[in-house]
């Protein structure tokens, strides 16, 4: 991965030796403490903020996933998710879309690994169209997250949760779309709302939303695109109606033509 996970995925550092939660891969969620209607109670919270926050906090979510198992893993992919993920954020067009067989990721890290990623895909690609897809992917991984984490640890991501919802309903409430504007849904990118990056969710840092179109413009021409398949390649974007991909990141209210 060319990015090392983002410090907030941490949550202050926790015992992250061993596995001591229950994890059956014929059960799905059945053993998740975490009641179901608290977190959609959570996911009504943060309905007011854009498509494209809400988005980067399920990404936020897996990468939680992510940093509590990755000591107990050597599989490059679930970091290449989390990459290609935040890199979406700039254009769904960027991210290839792309399934792994579930046999091949059983057990109590691949199993929770995939599930996690079997859940974020669907919203990267098609909340837009299917608002639930948002909310199965946010109410899954929350609990998810909260399921792998030790108890100890319960507390802090809690807080933490909370408090991106709480960031992103003030700083990226959803844009307002008139009746008679975007008529032939022509404007899916402006739609999403305003850049977001992982800078949204590091809640130890002041937030600044201006700054959000610079950081993602430097991702997107940081991203080493050879080493992530998840990323389509620049001549496939083009092809796509995309100018300039991994080099220049249009001004949100650009997103309107």
């Amino acid at each position: 991965m060319s990015h090392p996970l983002h410090s907030f995925a941490d949550l202050n550092g926790y015992d992250r030796g061993g596995i001591r939660y229950l994890w059956s891969d014929a059960r799905a969620s059945k053993d998740f403490a975490w009641s179901t209607d608290e977190v959609e109670s959570l996911a009504v919270r943060a309905a007011p903020a854009s498509l494209r926050s809400r988005l980067g906090l399920c990404v936020a979510l897996y990468e939680v996933v992510v940093a509590r198992l990755r000591e107990l893993h050597d599989d490059p992919y679930p970091a290449l998710v989390v990459e290609s993920a935040w890199l979406s954020l700039a254009d769904r067009r960027y991210l290839e879309f792309d399934e792994r067989a579930r046999g091949d990721w059983l057990g109590p890290v691949r199993g929770p690994l995939w599930c996690g990623f079997t859940w974020l895909t669907p919203a990267l690609h098609e909340a837009d169209d299917s608002p639930s897809e948002w909310e199965s992917a946010f109410v899954y991984l929350a609990r998810l997250a909260h399921h792998l984490l030790p108890e100890a640890a319960h507390a802090a991501y809690r807080a933490w949760l909370e408090g991106c919802i709480d960031r992103i309903v003030l700083h990226h409430p959803a844009p307002v779309v008139r009746p008679t504007e975007d008529l032939f849904g022509r404007w899916t990118e402006w739609r999403r709302g305003p850049y977001v990056t992982a800078a949204c969710f590091d809640l130890r840092t002041p937030y600044d939303p201006t700054a959000e179109h610079d950081r993602l413009e430097h991702l997107l021409q940081s991203a080493d695109i050879a080493e992530n398949p998840l990323l389509k390649s620049p001549a496939a974007l083009e092809e796509e109606g995309l100018d300039h991909p991994y080099q220049a990141l249009p001004p949100y209210d650009g997103l309107k033509g």
